[in-house]
């Protein structure tokens, strides 16, 4: 290996460090606590190195949010891929999503504004739909299965969205009696009650 190419492992060595020193400051005291000068402290630089890297703290929660969304568009795509039938496969997604929440609920909560995080994503938008889209194309699936009009569907992935997020917000903040795996239940009750009705429309 030649210089070049050590001194550029080297940069994104750091500039991972970076990111997990933050993932590892809010995973054990919440996003509010993360600093420039705490994260320096755990990759035992001084916190001009960390500026090289990344402007600002919320270019550091941005780049957070990008890894996220990618982590749970694969998870996702990846469950949707390995079922045998479009019912089986929205129930596999929605496992995903919720095994994913609750597996790195830091990056979770920096995705979607939870835990004390409260700074502007509107440029990332793309990325959620992204995920979206995934869901939506299920459904779809579903209901030309079923015989049914392909409508609504944004309609049904908001729905379902809002649900499995909801529950994940609500176990997060210790307000659901059970914790994850009540959530999870309850999550994956609701996508068989959506397909039944979807069934009957």
């Amino acid at each position: 290996m030649g210089i070049k190419e050590r001194k550029e492992r080297q940069r994104q060595e750091l500039r991972s460090g970076i990111l997990s020193a933050a993932r590892e400051i809010a995973s054990a005291e919440g996003w509010r606590a993360v600093t420039i000068r705490k994260i320096a402290a755990i990759i035992e630089y001084s916190p001009p190195v960390i500026y090289e890297y990344f402007d600002s703290k919320d270019e550091i929660l941005l780049e957070l949010v990008r890894q996220g969304y990618a982590e749970q568009l694969e998870a996702v795509q990846r469950a949707g891929r390995s079922a045998r039938d479009p019912e089986e496969a929205l129930l596999s997604v929605a496992h995903a999503w919720l095994n994913f929440a609750f597996r790195s609920p830091d990056l979770y909560q920096v995705m979607y504004g939870l835990g004390g995080v409260s700074f502007p994503t509107t440029e990332l938008q793309k990325e959620g739909e992204k995920i979206a889209e995934a869901i939506g194309e299920v459904i779809e699936e579903i209901l030309r299965k079923n015989g049914k009009e392909v409508e609504d569907v944004w309609d049904k992935v908001t729905l379902l969205w809002s649900t499995a997020h909801g529950l994940v917000s609500l176990a997060m903040a210790g307000r659901i009696v059970g914790g994850n795996e009540e959530a999870e239940r309850l999550a994956i009750q609701t996508v068989h009650d959506y397909l039944v009705a979807w069934r009957r429309e």
